[in-house]
């Protein structure tokens, strides 16, 4: 129970009142300090759970949250699920995107920003057959590639910027799995080399990638953000999330057997095969490794590069705005969990 003196009682002792609220004060926070709140935090997560969120489970798992009184809960997406919605509706606090729809939502004024980001590069690439393989973007020219309808203009974009023209590809709509690829159907798929370039691997398939963001479109995935008026209301709790976020990631790159393991047994979706959550969490490493999360910690934001992003955005036509990393980043709350 905690400590209570009123100001009856204290002039009953003989303690004066300004004596006794210095005593109320000393036991309040010695009863605070003792019985921190654990406090419950929502996180939407972009797709299904596996291994590229192995990070995230490993801390629920090995107590990283808990340490840091945050309960964290993390809910499934998938390809019927509207996560940016979902967050700025307020049913998650926070959630993940790569970094492109996000980037889409604050030029359309959905009030998010940007606060953390686990895969500091994109593993985003052109994959082809080792056997045919793209070796530069000026190899696409008469080629059929499958890329996303969403990631059209940028696919556009890069071949501008290769002295390419829109008609000199063939540029069809890309299916989640790329069998199409094996089959022949395809010379080139846009995806991401740690999931569709791990799928193909573990079918046996030789394959050869170059990665997007060496040929001009910088991106990041699995980018942490939230909505603006909870992050500033919530600005402890958020910090204290990422403190957790920070351990728990490095355990994962740590130990990736236990992580897949944790991901196939216990935390992911039904049907994950435990050899391709291994591989996928062996490869992403330098992923998530790299740039300022080498200097600075995991999780960092390099907000010049957001800048670059946007100015790719706004090149390739879908950023219509001024808007600037200031108005889609804000990195205190990672600088703060990684400072203290």
């Amino acid at each position: 129970m905690p400590f209570a003196l009123d100001r009856r009682s204290a002039l009953k002792l003989g303690i004066s009142a300004t004596a006794s609220w210095a005593i109320s004060r000393t036991f309040g926070a010695t009863t605070s300090a003792f019985a921190q709140e654990v406090r419950p935090l929502s996180f939407q997560l972009s797709w299904i759970k596996s291994i590229q969120y192995g990070g995230f489970f490993a801390g629920v798992d090995q107590g990283f949250f808990k340490k840091f009184n945050v309960d964290a809960t993390f809910v499934s997406g998938g390809p019927n699920v509207d996560p940016i919605g979902n967050v700025a509706s307020g049913q998650s606090q926070l959630g993940d995107r790569p970094i492109g729809p996000l980037i889409v939502a604050r030029d359309k004024g959905i009030p998010i920003k940007v606060i953390a980001t686990v895969f500091q590069k994109s593993p985003y690439s052109i994959i082809s057959l080792a056997k045919t393989p793209i070796k530069s973007p000026q190899e696409l020219k008469g080629k059929t590639i499958a890329v996303p309808t969403s990631a059209r203009p940028l696919l556009l974009y890069m071949l501008s910027n290769s002295g390419l023209k829109a008609d000199d590809v063939n540029i069809v709509p890309a299916a989640p799995d790329p069998t199409a690829l094996v089959s022949g159907q395809i010379d080139g798929y846009c995806g991401y080399i740690t999931n569709q370039g791990v799928m193909l691997k573990s079918r046996g398939v030789d394959i050869y990638a170059i990665n997007t963001q060496d040929y001009g479109l910088p991106e990041t995935t699995v980018t942490i953000y939230g909505r603006e008026d909870f992050l500033a209301a919530n600005k402890t709790l958020v910090v204290n999330f990422l403190k957790g976020a920070v351990q728990s990631h490095a355990w994962a790159l740590a130990h990736p057997e236990d992580t897949a393991k944790l991901m196939v047994e216990k935390y992911g979706a039904p049907g994950l095969d435990y050899q391709a959550q291994l591989t996928e969490i062996k490869e992403s490493k330098p992923y998530i490794e790299f740039g300022i999360a080498a200097t600075h910690g995991l999780l960092a934001l390099d907000v010049p590069l957001f800048d670059k992003m946007i100015n790719v955005y706004r090149t390739a036509g879908i950023v219509k705005t001024d808007m600037k990393s200031a108005d889609l980043c804000d990195a205190s709350f990672i600088d703060l969990a990684l400072s203290t």
